[in-house]
């Protein structure tokens, strides 16, 4: 992305930028023997790629601290680590951070950052970069625009200008996105690749495609080149512009050209897949087959979930067989993309089997999973097997808000409102966050039933059981009104009166 390129040459420059340390300590970590370097199969997932054999260890208690850990847990992490004199460097902290920030792990990846300044990093242009970028998706556009005007002016240079233009990009904010771009024209910033791609991506968020056109007349004119993000943006397009023939003429361009990525071979798969024209369908995924890294997971994801939008089971299931022989391991997102995909196709005998495999040999127990089982049985009308899923998972604590969500909307649309009441009420024992309530899709729905049916007895009841997981709201007492009108009614519950009384109306 915008960084990437501009992190690879920190990684190789900035050894002088590690953080201070003393005689003694830097002594100590000399005589400390050197890490035995890990067999490479233990290294070679996708995330743990590219990074030192030796690196891998703190990479990986780095990466299971999740979005719900308490503050300051990335920093005691490294502080442990640091305590027990094993080494680390700012190439170290770099090559961390890009990979979390590749991995969507952006609050850990920013706290790295913190921690190797309060270490007393000297930050160089390239850290604020990515510090900029991080805070934009961590705290927000604000907060970005802050700190980059909180720069010295020695760091406010072309590439800190564009970062602050990509995060103006990935908010949707043109009108702020296009006034710092006409003040790095001020400022005699020679626009480079990055820059026009940033305002590709403006022009898209803005949903101007035909901007995009135009832009790339510009960069094409001023003799900049093109890249991966330039042509998908373009192809893109003219896709949203209902122009297939010219995205068909871009990408055939650009293949007597240069390599083209297997993303914009998908990305054209699946605008023929929407027009049925899936013959133009297939031959684009074979064409992206055969260019992609096959040690990527995403592509192999790509090609399982458009073959089966495609409704091409034979290839689907090609496919996953190939990806089983490229892979030591089927991981659970695999699994989770595939059965998924099954479910598109309606091959119900495959699912299951698959469903059957995955449960004798998965890496930890995943419910996003087991959802997509109980759903398929709950289309099947095999309600027994789907509840033994739900009782099963219950049991070891891995039930979620879905498995809730799938139960509760398939009573309703077979009328059982009973039965979805009892899943709602037995929600707090399914649900392990402390603060679930339903949705409110799920939440109208019920209020919708009984607004129908002309039910005051189950919208009085249900109002009560929303009150038991503290969510009973205005929106509740207003179905609740329109139930009591459909019958003809007055209102005479207790509950009702109080919540009249609190001002909900």
């Amino acid at each position: 992305m915008l960084l990437r390129a501009a992190t690879a040459g920190a990684v190789r420059r900035c050894t002088s930028l590690a953080p201070a340390r003393s005689a003694h300590e830097l002594a100590q970590a000399q005589a400390q023997p050197r890490p035995r370097p890990r067999p490479q199969a233990q290294v070679a997932g996708p995330e743990l790629r590219s990074l030192e054999p030796s690196w891998v260890p703190l990479y990986v208690r780095l990466s299971k601290l999740g979005s719900g850990r308490p503050p300051g847990s990335v920093a005691a992490e490294l502080d442990a680590w640091v305590s027990k004199r094993r080494p680390i460097s700012v190439v170290h902290i770099v090559a961390y951070v890009r990979k979390l920030r590749k991995f969507k792990k952006d609050a850990c990846a920013l706290e790295l950052m913190d921690w190797m300044e309060a270490r007393g990093a000297e930050l160089g242009l390239i850290h604020h970069t990515l510090r900029l970028d991080l805070i934009s998706k961590v705290h927000g556009i604000q907060a970005a625009e802050e700190y980059f005007w909180s720069l010295p002016d020695m760091f406010k240079s072309k590439k800190t200008y564009a970062c602050l233009l990509n995060c103006y990009s990935a908010h949707g904010m043109e009108d702020q996105g296009l006034e710092l771009y006409e003040k790095m024209k001020a400022l005699n910033f020679v626009p480079d690749t990055l820059m026009y791609n940033s305002l590709m991506a403006l022009y898209q968020k803005a949903g101007q495609p035909e901007k995009i056109l135009t832009t790339f007349e510009e960069m094409r004119e001023s003799g900049i080149m093109a890249d991966k993000f330039t042509y998908f943006t373009l192809i893109e397009s003219y896709i949203i512009m209902n122009d297939l023939d010219a995205a068909e003429k871009v990408l055939e361009e650009l293949q007597d050209v240069a390599p083209v990525h297997w993303s914009l071979y998908t990305l054209m798969a699946n605008s023929y897949i929407k027009l049925e024209q899936f013959g133009k369908a297939e031959a684009a995924l074979k064409k992206a087959e055969k260019v992609m890294d096959r040690a990527e997971l995403r592509s192999w994801h790509s090609l399982l979930s458009l073959y089966a939008c495609s409704g091409n089971s034979t290839e689907l299931k090609r496919i996953w067989e190939s990806l089983r022989l490229a892979f030591k391991k089927c991981l659970n997102r695999s699994y989770r993309v595939m059965l998924q995909a099954l479910s598109t196709v309606d091959d119900f005998d495959c699912l299951q089997q698959i469903f059957q495999e995955w449960q004798s040999s998965h890496e930890y127990y995943d419910m996003r999973i087991a959802n997509v089982m109980i759903k398929a049985y709950l289309d099947k009308g095999m309600i027994d097997e789907a509840e033994a899923i739900r009782q099963s998972a219950m049991a070891q604590g891995h039930c979620n808000e879905n498995t809730v969500q799938i139960f509760a909307e398939f009573y309703l649309d077979k009328s059982n409102v009973e039965a979805a009441l009892e899943i709602l009420r037995d929600a707090k024992n399914m649900v392990t966050a402390h603060n679930w309530v339903p949705s409110k899709e799920l939440v109208s729905r019920f209020l919708k039933y009984y607004e129908e049916s002309e039910n005051v007895d189950g919208v009085e009841s249900f109002c009560e059981d929303l009150k038991k997981l503290e969510c009973l709201d205005g929106k509740a007492y207003e179905g609740s009104m329109r139930t009591y009108m459909a019958a003809q009614l007055e209102p005479t519950h207790p509950l009702l009166s109080a919540l009249k009384m609190t001002g909900f109306t």
